[in-house]
């Protein structure tokens, strides 16, 4: 990215890193029996991401992979760092928590299904949106997704 001078793809990695990385924040947080309940917990949260992410692409109709990486749009690489750290949120939260084997995936349901709902309202943006994007609206469209992110976790309660 840094070679081409790809500002939105380093923006979208570090979106990406940033989501990566609070799935398995969120795969640590609690009280289990040992580094496999860990394991579980935040490869289930990477793989729902990882769909997600690829869901956001293809109903787009690969809009944002081709904005990003062709047209160098800095507005869809900001949204789609921001939706990438929002489904970060909502999925580390869901899997954070006491292990309990017989209702962690009832559990991860109930707590990560806005990570669908923001992935629905991305793809949307995405499809409405202008090939060279506005900065401004890109920055309110990532603050509405990071703060429903951060906002359902604080009252999901984080690992409750």
């Amino acid at each position: 990215m840094l070679e081409r001078r790809n500002n939105a793809g380093l923006i979208a990695v570090v979106g990406a890193l940033l989501g990566v990385s609070l799935c398995f924040a969120g795969g640590n947080i609690g009280e289990g029996p040992g580094v496999e309940v860990v394991i579980v917990s935040a490869g289930t949260a990477l793989c729902a991401w990882f769909v997600l992410w690829y869901l956001v692409d293809v109903l787009s109709g690969r809009v944002v992979s081709e904005r990003i990486t062709v047209e160098r749009d800095t507005g869809s690489g900001l949204r789609l760092a921001g939706l990438l750290a929002g489904n970060g949120v909502i999925l580390g939260a869901a899997v954070a928590g006491a292990w309990i084997p017989d209702r962690f995936l009832h559990d991860f349901v109930v707590s990560a299904w806005p990570a669908l709902v923001l992935t629905v309202v991305a793809v949307l943006v995405e499809r409405s949106s202008q090939s060279r994007s506005s900065i401004v609206r890109s920055v309110f469209t990532v603050t509405g997704y990071l703060l429903v992110a951060v906002v359902w976790a604080l009252h999901r309660g984080i690992g409750a």
